[in-house]
């Protein structure tokens, strides 16, 4: 134990504490707010931004404060010299926090190992981004709660869409406040001034400090005013009824003094504070002295979604009954909507069927030759495991919303690889599928819960948790992860390249600390490749910051209305129409040709493009046939391309690319080989696609076929 470190936490919560017990909660929580977390509307904040900094510091110091009495005779005028006492005393003691988890070393490797998750936990429950983006989190709370109106108008007297409509209200309110007040301060503040100077009390050349002065005292000291409401307020401006406001208040709001039952002990220990229940995310409103008052706008989302759960799950005999069924099926259904934005309809199917009857996974697709099998579970982290306060907690709930989907998912891969043909029923009809003729199978784990960095590498833990054994895994991901990729992907090849190289992060030899976001902002920038020379002596890598232009884009779309454009994987234009030609074509295999094209790098991406453009050329000056071909020897794959005056005849050109690839793939020994070809005839970029994928076995019969027909140098390197 760093005794220093450790000593270093208790002395700084207990100076934080004196200085809060001296202060008005209420005077102080709103003037933390107005100055630290209001943005001037349209401001895009990305990770590094101190508005999340000090989001978690608010929600921290109101959850102290609402686990006491109202505190008497604190002082109400807040100043400036208050402010800046709170945030040295905040930074002092979260440093104090995080350096004592980074320098508190285990004993044994066990212990390390161990220590790890439950620090990956702690991590992600302190500075981690939010569960999800503010759109998703609206949607997904209307949608899921929706088919449980009954129940909520029953046993809360509102409904989702009334709670959502007046947490809406408030926060437009709260904003239409501030900027008139700031408006108002100004122009109180400019008259104040004015008459200084008609007085003789202040000088022209004061005014424009002066004014600056006076309206930050006039707009900070009304700072509780500003952000606090009464129950006939929130009537007039959310245009709800007084019963319906009502009855959202008693249940969203609290007032000071209030504990959880169960978490009666919060906020005592200074090691264990940060990561107390907080009763924000139970009741997100305060209620003091008969007015309302919310301390982070931003957190309704969040609690909205999750603080209606238990309430449903409180009551045994609806949950039992109907609410479980319910919950779970609206999350299949919006898993297989999400996997539709990509794949036609007819490919995914929801809730397919063994012969016998059984339920074979909940979303199944079928795209050319490869196959997405697919389990949602709604299992949340427990508190206690999202805090990082028990591994083996951690482990039980893992264990049932990752490893148990994982089984089933094994369950049915298996079932494809020993049945020839794999016999399907589905609501549309009985399907036979030629199991030999499977590309890829992508097992695929859909959380409704977010378990950040944990599911994002599961190699990460397991060492720890033991979950997973021969170093298989699936492809974990919270739905609104899954909603985010979906959208800014356009194309199954793309989809199926980024589930491949996803799963690939598994296999590297050093841990990667990144949350999916990150990972596909690393994937845009950089395609998660990990198996070049400058990661060869990684021990860790943390992907931090490469989720910013996908933050930017989502934010300007869904909050600002606008039309950027999507954040994707670099690419020359014609490249882009390659893939998207070869996906239109109606041969098999077609996909995994478009997905390997997708192994080459930028420069590779644009050299395969100028040769295809030269060789067609050629052949449009002589009517001749040209071809070139490539390999990726790391990886095994070859490429080769062949243009030719087929007369429309693609018969012929299929045979010539096919005889080629056949050649080609013998002569270098690579394990898979795309071929592809180009009709002098065709406005197409592309005609014929041909995969193939099969281990190399001596042939004297195409040796010598290969001898007698290419000619030296034909291999581009």
């Amino acid at each position: 134990m760093n005794q220093k470190t450790w000593s270093d936490i208790e002395t700084h919560y207990a100076e934080l504490i004196a200085l809060l017990n001296r202060l008005d909660p209420i005077k102080l929580i709103s003037q933390l707010t107005l100055t630290f977390l209001t943005v001037p509307e349209g401001q895009f904040n990305d990770e590094s931004s101190d508005i999340h900094k000090w989001a978690r510091w608010v929600e921290f110091l109101a959850g102290y404060y609402l686990t006491h009495d109202y505190p008497q005779n604190a002082k109400k005028e807040i100043n400036g010299e208050d402010l800046k006492n709170i945030e040295d005393l905040l930074t002092k003691y979260f440093s104090s926090i995080a350096l004592y988890s980074i320098s508190d070393r285990p004993n044994t490797e066990k212990d390390g190992e161990i220590d790890s998750v439950i620090h990956l936990a702690k991590n992600d429950s302190l500075y981690v981004r939010g569960e999800s983006y503010p759109h998703q989190l609206q949607r997904v709370t209307h949608d899921i709660y929706a088919q449980h109106d009954d129940w909520f108008t029953r046993n809360l007297g509102f409904t989702i869409t009334d709670a959502l409509s007046i947490s809406r209200a408030i926060i437009d309110e709260y904003n239409r406040r501030i900027n008139d007040e700031k408006q108002s301060c100004k122009e109180r503040a400019r008259e104040y001034v004015e008459d200084l100077i008609k007085s003789g009390e202040a000088k022209e050349e004061e005014r424009r400090d002066l004014e600056t002065r006076i309206g930050c005292y006039y707009y900070f000291g009304n700072s509780d005013a500003i952000l606090s409401f009464t129950l006939n307020g929130l009537i007039r401006f959310s245009g709800s009824s007084r019963e319906i406001c009502e009855r959202y208040l008693k249940r969203l709001s609290q007032e000071f003094g209030y504990r959880s039952t169960n978490h009666p002990d919060t906020f005592n220990d200074p090691h264990l504070a940060p990561w107390d229940y907080n009763t924000l995310y139970e009741r997100p409103i305060i209620l003091h002295n008969n007015k309302y008052f919310v301390p982070i706008t931003s957190l309704f989302n969040e609690v909205l979604l999750h603080t209606f759960y238990y309430d449903l799950i409180a009551d045994d005999g609806y949950w039992k009954k109907e609410g479980e069924r319910k919950y779970g099926a609206w999350l299949e259904q919006k898993t297989a909507e999400f996997l539709k934005r990509i794949f036609p309809h007819s490919e995914v199917l929801l809730n397919p069927k063994y012969p016998g009857g059984n339920e074979l996974c909940d979303v199944l697709v079928l795209h050319d030759r490869n196959v997405f099998i697919v389990q949602c579970k709604a299992k949340r982290l427990r508190y206690d495991s999202k805090i990082g306060k028990d591994s083996k907690l951690i482990r039980d709930d893992l264990n049932k919303a990752v490893k148990e989907s994982f089984d089933q998912g094994i369950r049915a891969r298996d079932y494809f690889s020993k049945n020839q043909p794999a016999k399907i029923m589905s609501k549309h009809g009985n399907l036979e599928i030629d199991s030999k003729q499977i590309s890829d199978i992508f097992l695929l784990s859909v959380t409704l819960g977010s378990y950040p960095h944990l599911i994002t590498r599961l190699a990460n833990i397991n060492p720890t948790l033991n979950l997973f054994s021969n170093s298989q895994y699936p492809w974990a991901i919270s739905l609104f992860d899954l909603g985010v990729v979906t959208e800014l992907i356009e194309s199954p090849a793309i989809l199926i390249h980024y589930a491949k190289r996803r799963l690939a992060i598994e296999r590297t030899k050093f841990k990667i600390l990144a949350d999916e976001i990150d990972l596909l902002g690393y994937y845009f920038s950089q395609g998660l490749y990990f198996g070049t020379e400058e990661f060869k002596k990684l021990n860790a890598l943390l992907l931090s910051g490469f989720s910013t232009n996908i933050d930017r884009y989502i934010f300007e779309k869904h909050e600002l209305g606008k039309n950027p454009k999507k954040p994707e994987q670099e690419m020359p234009p014609q490249f882009k129409e390659y893939l998207k030609t070869i996906e239109e074509l109606k041969s098999p295999y077609k996909t995994d040709c478009a997905v390997r094209l997708l192994d080459f790098d930028h420069e590779g991406r644009e050299v395969f493009v100028d040769t295809a453009e030269k060789i067609k050329q050629q052949t449009r000056n002589d009517n001749d046939l040209h071809s070139f071909s490539t390999t990726m020897k790391e990886v095994s794959l070859g490429f080769s391309f062949i243009t030719m005056n087929a007369e429309g005849n693609f018969e012929n050109l299929y045979r010539q690319v096919f005889s080629f690839s056949v050649i080609k793939k013998y002569v270098t020994k690579c394990k898979e080989w795309v071929g592809l070809g180009w009709d002098k005839n065709s406005k197409k970029t592309v005609d014929i696609a041909v995969f193939l994928s099969y281990d190399w076995q001596e042939d004297p019969v195409i040796a010598q076929i290969a001898k007698d027909n290419l000619k030296p140098g034909e291999m581009l390197s």
